[in-house]
């Protein structure tokens, strides 16, 4: 199928031409920008959670019988941040996004062009299962908008953002650890109010090499 360019913005020339010369990707944890600074650029202490909270309260059907509406309350769902990779670039040749994001973008014309050879590097014996690689558009959710069945599905949680960076039209591409993306394989919170976000220990990113895309991508310099 085939699908619009996407675009990865750097600070450096040298990491743009990693890309395009190695096809490296560093891919991040979740956790990495769940804990970077919410500057409203990359850190993001609720990437890759759901949160239902719709207005006039989260309604809640007890097993006696009871409905109780808990006001300011949410209802979240979260996959495991420090098992999910990704990989983040964003649907647009932007010059404001280049501001904020570096001034070296790299356009790749197809992002089936990685996920083919991300799926390539499918082992038994790795611990990442390159078989189910994740990826599509960010999806920019209200808090008052109903989960359905997202809340039990990895694969859609890890392309869940707050509507305030709707402004990055991002795109994603993942990939987990075994298992990682097994349905229903989420924590499940029920909050009342604003919780604090909880910090731990991020793992390193992991750097892979997909082969030149020098025939593939296009350099822009802002």
């Amino acid at each position: 199928m085939h699908r619009m360019a996407i675009y990865k913005y750097f600070t450096e020339e040298a990491h743009a031409l990693a890309l395009i010369n190695k096809g490296e990707l560093m891919m991040q944890p979740l956790s990495h920008f769940r804990g970077r600074e919410a500057d409203g650029v990359r850190g993001d202490p609720r990437d890759g959670i759901l949160t239902y909270a719709p207005q006039g309260g989260l309604v809640m059907n007890m097993a006696d019988g009871r409905v109780i509406t808990l006001e300011g309350g949410s209802f979240n769902s979260s996959v495991n941040q420090n098992d999910i990779f990704v990989y983040c670039v964003s649907n647009q040749l932007s010059g404001e996004l280049a501001k904020k994001f570096g001034a070296f973008c790299v356009e790749i014309p197809d992002p089936d062009i990685l996920v083919r050879r991300l799926k390539l590097r499918a082992d038994r014996t790795s611990q990442f299962d390159y078989e189910q690689v994740v990826c599509g558009p960010v999806d920019y959710r209200e808090h008052s908008r109903e989960p359905g069945a997202d809340w039990a599905l990895p694969e859609r949680l890890v392309l869940i953002k707050p509507v305030d960076f709707q402004w990055q039209d991002e795109f994603r591409i993942a990939v987990g650890k075994r298992d990682t993306m097994n349905v229903e394989n989420v924590g499940l919170t029920i909050q009342t109010g604003e919780a604090a976000p909880v910090f731990e220990p991020v793992p390193p990113p992991i750097f892979l090499r997909l082969n030149s895309l020098v025939d593939h991508v296009t350099l822009h310099r802002f």
